[in-house]
C-alpha cells in the first residue's frame, strides 16, 4: 500500500511536470505572463494541486466501483461523475495560465491564447486524460481480478459447507438415530411420529434448497432450527432447548444459510447432554451480531475437534459479508457471534 502511494505520487508529479513545461512555454504567452509562471512558488503549488485531484481521483473511482457493484441502476450517476472529473483536469491546467495573467494585473482572462494555444491546452488535457484513464483502468482491472478471486474462494468455501451439511445430514449415524426416533414414536406416540416426520421433511428439504444459495434471511434460518432441534429434542427426552430473542423486524436480516445447524451441531456434539445436565441454547442480538451461546457441559472422553466447521463458517463470513464470526470462551459459557447483513 505504502509503495502504491509512492509510485502514484510520482505518476501526478511527472504529469504535473509534463503539463506545466507544455503550458508555460508553447501558450505564446505574455513575457510578464510568463515570469509569473516561472517561479518556484507557482510549479510547487502546481504540482500539489496536480497530487490532490489525482488521488481525489482514484478515492472516487473505489467508492464509484463499489457504488456500481450496489446499484447498477445508477450508472448515469457514474458517468456524470467522471465528466466531472475531466473537467476538472481541464479547468486546472486553464487555471493556471489565468492566475498567472491576472497576477500581472490583466482582467481578461478569456483572450491570451494567440498563435494556437488553446490547441495546446487541449493537447495537454487531451494526454493526462490517456494517462488517467490507462491508470484507472489497470487499477479497475486489478479489482476485477480480486472479486474473481474472492468469487472462486466463496465458491470453494459454499461448496465445502453445502458438502459438511449434507454429509452431516445423511451420515448413517444420524439417520441411524433419526429412524430410530421415529419408530419409537410411531409405537409410544404416533401423533408425535407425525411431526417428527415433518420436521425430517422440513431438515432435508432446507438442506438441499440452500445449495444454491449464498444468503439467507434470519427469519428462515430459525424457522429450520425449529425443525431440526425438534429432532434432536425428540431423540434426547427434551434434554435440550433453546431460549430466542430475536425481534420479528429482524428477519429480514441475511446470513450464510446453515449457520445455526453447524452451531447447534457444534452445542451437540461437544457437550454432555441428559435429564441432569439439560441444555439451553441462547439466540440474541448484539451490535448488528447474532449471538449464539450456551453453557460448557464437556463430554468425560471428548471428541477431538478440528474446528473446521466454525472456520468454514467464519470464511463465509468474511467473504459474504466482509466480517468474520467471533468465537469466546467465558465463565463457563461459550459463545459464536455471527455478523449479518441488513439490506
Amino acid at each position: 500500500m505504502k509503495w502504491n502511494v509512492i509510485l502514484y505520487g510520482l505518476l501526478f508529479s511527472g504529469l504535473g511536470v509534463f503539463s506545466y513545461l507544455l503550458l508555460v512555454n508553447y501558450t505564446e504567452l505574455s513575457p510578464q505572463v510568463t515570469n509569473i509562471l516561472y517561479s518556484k512558488g507557482t510549479f510547487i503549488f502546481f504540482i500539489a494541486a496536480f497530487n490532490v485531484l489525482g488521488f481525489s481521483t482514484l478515492r472516487l473511482s473505489s467508492w464509484l466501483n463499489d457504488q456500481y457493484a450496489v446499484n447498477i441502476r445508477q450508472r448515469w450517476k457514474i458517468i456524470a461523475i467522471y465528466i466531472a472529473v475531466t473537467l476538472l483536469f481541464l479547468l486546472l491546467n486553464y487555471s493556471l495560465l489565468a492566475v498567472g495573467k491576472l497576477l500581472v494585473g490583466s482582467a481578461n482572462i478569456f483572450t491570451f491564447f494567440p498563435n494556437g494555444g488553446w490547441r495546446i491546452l487541449i493537447l495537454v488535457w487531451l494526454v493526462e486524460l490517456v494517462i488517467v484513464g490507462l491508470l484507472l483502468s489497470n487499477r479497475s482491472i486489478q479489482n476485477t481480478l480480486k472479486l474473481q478471486q474472492e468469487a472462486a474462494a466463496l465458491q470453494k468455501e459454499n461448496n465445502t459447507a453445502r458438502y459438511a451439511a449434507l454429509q452431516n445430514q445423511l451420515n448413517p449415524h444420524f439417520l441411524f438415530n433419526s429412524l430410530n426416533t421415529l419408530i419409537a414414536e410411531i409405537e409410544y406416540n404416533p401423533g408425535n411420529a407425525v411431526r417428527f416426520t415433518k420436521h425430517l421433511s422440513s431438515v432435508y428439504r432446507y438442506v438441499l434448497q440452500g445449495q444454491n444459495k449464498t444468503l439467507i434471511t434470519l427469519g428462515e434460518e430459525l424457522e429450520f432450527m425449529q425443525s431440526y432441534l425438534f429432532l434432536h429434542e425428540v431423540r434426547l427426552g427434551n434434554c435440550i432447548s433453546c431460549n430466542c430473542h430475536i425481534p420479528a423486524d429482524y428477519n429480514d436480516a441475511m446470513l450464510p444459510p446453515l449457520t445455526l445447524q453447524l452451531l447447534v451441531e457444534n452445542v451437540i456434539k461437544h457437550n454432555s447432554i441428559t435429564s441432569s445436565k439439560p441444555m439451553q441454547i441462547n439466540i440474541g442480538l448484539e451490535n448488528n451480531y447474532l449471538i449464539v451461546s450456551n453453557p460448557i457441559h464437556p463430554k468425560k472422553s471428548q471428541e477431538s475437534s478440528s474446528g473446521v466447521g466454525l472456520k468454514n463458517l467464519s470464511n463465509r463470513c468474511r467473504l459474504m459479508l466482509g466480517e468474520e464470526i467471533i468465537i469466546a470462551k467465558e465463565e463457563g459459557i461459550f459463545t459464536v457471534k455471527v455478523p449479518l447483513l441488513y439490506e
